[in-house]
């Protein structure tokens, strides 16, 4: 908001047209992605009240046995599912206080339990649609949804490379990797029979006294985070995602009915009785928790109308000109060399600095969204890292590693998928 009304103080923009055009309408102007945020963020509490994500973490460690490999694998993969439809410090929180001692009973280094943890959260976050919101605020959900599977696949890369060079494989036996893999296929085989069964089971107990005994929760219960992700999918492939004025569906509205959706089920599975006061307990909570990015995307409504106004382009022009390349090619090499400058909430941060400059050269086209967005992505990456986020903060403080020495070992990594994410932008335009 203080760079929004610098912004139009500078450019001449007069007082009551600040107030109403930007300060009021500009609040307004990411409405949208703000309610992406909100079901996204109740969903993820819906998940952690039903104790699904906790019990996503044992099932992974139990498959994987005291194997350093299989450990990391499981644990890397688990939390990269539990964040399809978690976020936040308190999710980091509750999966690293479970999965960096099982990890590091096993063998691994805490430094390589600490990033594990870290890159399973980018590769769940990198697939979670509530995630996408400041993206889509600034770029547009067409930019967004072009490197929605690049990044993804960009992010799988650089976490299996990590797990291959830093964590010892031990002694690999194929007999206990094919009956892990088979007990795995039939638990996705039998998880219709699992819903069908809780089901049934829910629906017909009796009411029970307030003393309650802790039960086991059901298989069908675990798939609960991937579920906004499929209805996602399926509107995808029968109708296609993008505009409704062009007979598609608006991607925003579908991921919130994915949400919807998949925290009824989970309350279905869980706790059928209280479905109604999970989501609206969720609900209410889940806003607290992301009240501070509700503030930051009012914010960035703001900074997008002031450094869209008239007066504003005929100054930031020429400024931003002098800074940044006039050509494409110019512009991918500048964010590969500079991607650094998004650690520290530095100018390519899009969790600092970034989202002001990101608004700004969309407002002056520059570049089409698209490619300007894929480079905000690409230097993504590298924010990862940052020691400054707070679940590095956490993470290295609970098992006793520096937060720069994370850095160090993690950037190498972190750039090298910002330079692959770098070359997709290329082919890709």
């Amino acid at each position: 908001p203080i760079m929004a009304a610098w912004i139009s103080l500078i450019s001449g923009v007069k007082f009551f047209d600040w107030l109403g055009n930007i300060v009021l309408q500009g609040s307004l102007k990411l409405g949208t992605p703000i309610i992406l945020v909100i079901f996204g963020s109740m969903f993820a509490k819906v998940i952690q009240k039903t104790g699904i994500s906790d019990a996503i973490i044992k099932k992974a460690a139990e498959f994987a046995g005291d194997k350093p490999l299989a450990i990391a694998i499981l644990m890397t993969a688990a939390t990269a599912f539990i964040f399809l439809g978690m976020s936040g410090l308190g999710a980091v929180i509750m999966i690293g206080s479970i999965a960096i001692p099982i990890m590091t009973s096993a063998g691994i280094e805490p430094i390589d339990a600490v990033i594990l943890i870290l890159l399973g959260l980018g590769l769940g976050i990198s697939f979670n649609f509530s995630s996408l919101a400041t993206g889509i605020g600034i770029f547009g959900s067409e930019a967004v949804l072009k490197y929605y599977l690049p990044a993804g696949i960009i992010s799988l890369i650089i976490t299996a490379a990590y797990i291959l060079i830093n964590i010892p494989r031990g002694k690999i036996s194929i007999k206990s990797t094919l009956e892990m893999l088979k007990s795995f296929i039939l638990g996705l085989i039998t998880v219709p029979i699992s819903i069908l069964k809780t089901l049934i089971k829910n629906f017909s107990r009796k009411k029970s006294s307030l003393i309650k005994k802790k039960e086991e929760l059901p298989s069908a219960a675990l798939i609960t985070p991937i579920l906004p992700l499929l209805i996602v999918g399926i509107g995808a492939f029968t109708v296609g995602l993008g505009s409704p004025n062009d007979g598609l569906i608006d991607p925003v509205s579908i991921a919130v009915l994915g949400f919807i959706f998949a925290a009824f089920y989970a309350a279905l599975m869980v706790r059928p009785s209280q479905s109604v006061q999970l989501f609206t307990g969720a609900l209410v909570e889940g806003i607290q928790d992301v009240a501070g990015v509700l503030f930051l995307f009012m914010g960035i409504g703001m900074l997008v109308t002031s450094a869209t106004q008239p007066e504003a382009i005929k100054i930031l022009d020429p400024m931003m000109r002098a800074v940044f390349p006039n050509s494409f090619y110019g512009m991918l090499i500048f964010f590969a060399i500079f991607a650094p400058t998004a650690l520290y909430r530095g100018p390519f941060n899009m969790y600092g600095m970034g989202t002001g400059i990101a608004t700004i050269l969309m407002s002056l086209n520059f570049l089409p969204p698209t490619a300007l967005y894929g480079m905000f992505n690409a230097v993504g990456n590298i924010q990862g890292a940052d020691p400054t986020n707070s679940q590095n903060t956490w993470l290295g403080g609970f098992a006793g590693v520096d937060t720069t020495d994370i850095l160090k070992k993690m950037l190498p990594y972190s750039w090298f998928g910002c330079i692959l994410m770098l070359i997709c932008v290329a082919i890709m335009h």
